[in-house]
Order: C-alpha cells, then structure tokens, then sequence
C-alpha cells in the first residue's frame, strides 16, 4: 500500500514506528491522554518520542496551546479539565511533530452538541490554517458535514461518495454562539436541580461535590470559549 510516495507496506518496522511519528497524528476516541501528566506534558510526549530539542519542545508547546486556546489551561491534568477541553488537547498532542496526516476516529464521540462544534471548528483550523490532510471517522452526520470529501461505508465496502451538501442533516442549524449559551443555561439548572437533590438528601455529599465540579468546570469552559470570541456573558 502507497500514502503519497512512500510504499508502507515494505518499511521495516522500526522505518514504520518512525515514519508513523514524523508523518501521521492521531486522535483516538478514548484520547489516550496520560492521566499523571498535565496539558501541556501531554503534548510535549510525541515530540519527546521523536527526539526533539527542550527549547523546541518549549516553543512548539507554546503555539500548540494558543492554537487550540488552552494557554490557561497548561499545568491542568486531563480529570481537571472538561471534555471539550481534553479533545482540544488531544488535537494538539496529534500536531506535536508537525505530521502532514491526522486520522481522527469518533474525535466527538460522547461529546455534547457544543463541545462538538468547538473540536469540529479546530479540526477545520488544522485543515485550513495548517494545511493538514485529516481522515476521520464520525456516524455524526452534521461532523461530517465539515469535510470535503464523505465516504459512505458499510461493512468494510465504500457504497456511495458524498460532497456535504448531500449530507442530510436532521437538526435545524443554530449559531454556534446560541448553541454555547443554550447549553450554559442548560448547566444552570442541572446545577439548580442538583441543588435541590442534595437538600432533599436524594444524592450523599461525596456525589453532589463531584457533580457540582464536573458542571461547573464545563460551564467555565464554555463561557471562557465565549469570551474568547468576544461575546459578553
């Protein structure tokens, strides 16, 4: 099998390991993100791997971070982080060695509808600014609407090729900035609700704590995104 100009199949496997880490990125559905190590460890990890300078590791780090906007977010451990958040590192992770070449399978998988739309907007942005060639899988009919070129596959077989315009998408569209205040709003009374189940004793203390700080690490996180867009919350 050739990608570009290179016949994969007859490298050897130490020239695959290496061709894999100059050439591909990768972004799993699991995000495969070592729970012990920070943002910014975690990206820092593929370059290491390759055999990249300290000062270069720095700088990249540093780009890497301003361009999936987690600058702030840099010394937090995945659990201290939302799930958009953690894909949104997870992207630059899969950019860390500059790779041509991002595979990226179910990258929104168990997101909801406005994390989605923030890693679908970044992955766009690899695409456009970067110039990177990204082949992912999705079942996620309004992700795969940002892609040029939609293959349709069941069972292994291309049936049929698509362009997004002949992609149907169920849901009515929404601005993405109504789409992140809605979903704030939603926060707020999951929060109110949550409230109320603890006072009732329908939760225990140790549940409500950990509920309490899971909602409210992704509301911060998407008024955060909002502000960054310059919209007053």
């Amino acid at each position: 099998m050739q990608v570009g100009e290179v016949e994969v199949t007859s490298l050897s496997v130490t020239q695959l390991v290496d061709y894999r880490r100059k050439t591909v990125g990768h972004i799993f559905q699991t995000l495969n993100l070592i729970p012990t190590l920070s943002a910014e460890e975690n990206i820092e990890l593929p370059m290491i791997a390759l055999g990249a300078s300290r000062s270069k590791r720095k700088q990249r780090i540093q780009e890497l971070l301003e361009l999936v906007g987690l600058v702030d977010r840099a010394q937090h451990k995945p659990d201290e982080m939302s799930g958009g958040e953690q894909h949104r590192i997870a992207i630059a992770a899969a950019l860390a060695n500059d790779a041509p070449i991002l595979l990226a399978d179910e990258p929104t998988g168990e997101l909801d509808t406005v994390n989605v739309q923030i890693v679908v907007d970044y992955l766009v942005k690899a695409n456009k600014e970067l110039g990177k060639t990204i082949v992912m899988v999705t079942h996620d009919q309004n992700v795969a609407r940002a892609a040029s070129r939609i293959l349709h596959i069941e069972d292994g077989v291309i049936k049929k090729t698509l362009i997004p315009s002949e992609v149907i998408v169920k849901q009515e569209a929404v601005s993405y900035v109504d789409q992140l205040r809605a979903r704030i709003k939603e926060i707020g009374v999951q929060l109110e609700q949550l409230d109320k189940d603890f006072r009732s004793e329908k939760i225990d203390g140790d549940e409500y704590v950990q509920k309490r700080l899971s909602l409210k690490q992704v509301k911060d996180s998407l008024q955060e995104e909002l502000s960054r867009m310059g919209v007053v919350t």
